[in-house]
């Protein structure tokens, strides 16, 4: 019989694992009245924005390239009934409340930037939309007493946590109670705008737990959320997504340090359903530990000789099932669901595209929530479409890292790496400078296992929408980094066109004069002419004055 190798195997098995009803979507299209040319060059596409329930505070964006009659279509997943979305064009933005069908969005390019409702809705939620619209312009124009909000978040933080939400909901709801006073206001308006008040003092309120170490009693908890379960906003995904590094820290607390850890039965279960080498001996062993859920210390040692032959796949999964294991007795039904697939977050953020799709197939089941299972689902389809890509790119990284000397070629989808396993850091810094003269090279220096890292590279992105590549170069440099397999699949997963350089701890020291590394900032500028610009760079948070100041180089 042919036998099948293990990945392919694995890949089949999680495809029959993960198959769920064919996802909604919702048809965003328009047209932008009287396009100039000007506004073309600035935005020729617009952004269609959604959040996963999984991932608050990071959007995935859908654009949609403007035909030269101005009209525009994109189609857009969509999970629960209702999903607050964005649309964006230039510096303009408005949100919009989808559902599965088809929505238009129409503006007039002269009136862009001054009228007080430049965007006009159709299709489903049209009237909502256009409500929320004249809502959000209604608080733009009647802005709150900053001075009197700065108070209230005082208080509230300085306070106890039990009166934290009462104190800051009312004042996050009091425009859209202002606005509800001079017209008849339609229930999913009213429902959207109390979602957002609500979560948006809920993220307050798990923050301050967090900082204070303090417990949440589940009846507060249960007060602070909302029953809105088939409406999913930003503030909400972002508010549970605090919620979830709350949820760690308390797991962290009731995790012992010693003494009982994870069941023998879970241990045992793991590691026959995905330990390496296992004999028939090994699997008769491990069915006895499952049966008695007991172990003796020589067993136990044992065990941990399995453990290592497939330590990094394992380690997560018990890490996994320890951290589920504590949170049982501390969180419902439906906040462990959640927690379930924010683990899986932290797992793909972390790891290599091979564990993830293992911890994936392990976790999935677990979840018995219908939204947050197909919102996993969503959530591992973006990270697992770049798999063949990673492949590709990984090989043509390993084919130029086996030539002698330093060498830079391109290993695919507008990726450049400079790689030199043996030889010091400034070489490679050297040559990737050197290749580069007569552009401005914009340094970000970054690392794979940080969220902020990863943020601040995918920001930078953003340059190469304004210069051209013969100006201007994004050099991305990962410091002190050893796991040669999560850079290369970050770069691809994170969409960081661009060179790359990946230093050891020992080539890092080698370059820490050369890019004045005991500056904490996270960005440099290389000139033209090959030297450090001593000034200091501005990040891409800052971006128009940082084109101005790399254009100031080009001159």
């Amino acid at each position: 019989m042919v036998r099948l190798p293990f990945l392919l195997l694995l890949l089949i098995t999680a495809t029959a694992a993960f198959a769920q009803p064919r996802i909604d979507s919702v048809i965003v299209s328009g047209q932008v009245r009287r396009l100039s040319a000007k506004l073309y060059r600035q935005s020729p596409t617009v952004l269609v924005t959604r959040t996963n329930m999984l991932r608050g505070g990071i959007e995935q964006a859908f654009p949609a390239p403007l035909q030269p009659n101005g009209t525009f279509r994109v189609a857009v997943p969509i999970v629960y009934p209702q999903e607050e979305m964005q649309f964006i064009i230039g510096n303009a933005t408005t949100p919009f409340l989808a559902s599965a069908g088809n929505l238009t969005i129409t503006l007039d390019n002269d009136s862009l930037y001054v009228a007080a409702l430049p965007f006009q809705f159709g299709g489903v939620n049209a009237q909502v939309n256009q409500q929320y619209a004249q809502f959000k312009a209604f608080e733009a124009k009647n802005k709150p007493d900053e001075n009197a909000r700065k108070r209230t978040l005082k208080k509230a933080l300085n306070g106890d946590i039990n009166q934290t939400f009462s104190t800051l909901y009312p004042t996050f709801i009091d425009p859209f109670t202002q606005f509800s006073t001079r017209q008849t206001v339609f229930p999913l308006v009213r429902d959207w705008a109390v979602t957002n008040a609500r979560y948006d003092a809920a993220a307050y309120v798990f923050d301050k737990a967090l900082q204070e170490q303090q417990t949440i009693p589940p009846n507060y908890f249960k007060a602070v959320t909302t029953d809105t379960e088939t409406l999913l906003t930003a503030s909400r995904a972002i508010a549970m997504s605090r919620f979830g590094a709350y949820a760690d820290m308390r797991i962290q607390q009731n995790t012992p340090s010693s003494g009982r850890g994870i069941r023998i039965r879970t241990l045992a279960q793991l590691i026959d359903q995905y330990g390496t080498g296992l004999t028939v001996n090994d699997r008769q062993r491990l069915a006895a530990f499952r049966e008695t859920n007991t172990a003796r210390t020589a067993d136990v040692r044992y065990l941990s000789k399995l453990l290592e032959r497939n330590p990094d796949t394992l380690t997560r999964l018990l890490t996994y099932e320890n951290a589920m294991q504590t949170a049982r007795p501390l969180f419902d039904s439906l906040s462990m669901d959640y927690l379930k697939g924010y683990a899986m977050n932290m797992v793909i953020t972390e790891s290599t595209l091979d564990i993830v799709q293992v911890v994936a197939q392990h976790i999935y089941p677990q979840i018995g929530n219908p939204y947050l299972k197909q919102s996993f689902s969503d959530l591992l389809g973006q990270a697992l479409r770049d798999t063949a890509l990673v492949r590709q790119v990984r090989a043509d990284y390993l084919a130029l890292e086996k030539q002698p000397g330093v060498n830079s070629g391109y290993v695919g989808d507008g990726i450049y790496v400079t790689a030199g396993t043996n030889r010091d850091g400034s070489e490679l810094l050297k040559k990737a400078v050197d290749q580069n003269r007569g552009h401005v090279i914009y340094v970000v220096l970054w690392g794979p296992g940080s969220e902020t890292g990863r943020q601040l590279a995918r920001d930078a992105q953003r340059l190469r929408d304004v210069f051209l590549p013969q100006d201007l170069t994004i050099l991305y440099i990962s410091t002190n980094d050893a796991d040669e397999k999560l850079w290369l699949e970050s770069i691809v997963r994170n969409r960081l066109k661009g060179e790359h350089i990946r230093l050891s701890e020992s080539q890092t020291y080698s370059v820490f004069n050369t890019l004045n590394l005991s500056d904490p900032s996270p960005v440099r500028i290389i000139l033209p002419q090959g030297k450090l610009f001593r000034k200091e760079a501005l990040l891409p948070d800052k971006f128009d004055q940082l084109v101005e100041q790399i254009q100031a180089q080009l001159r």
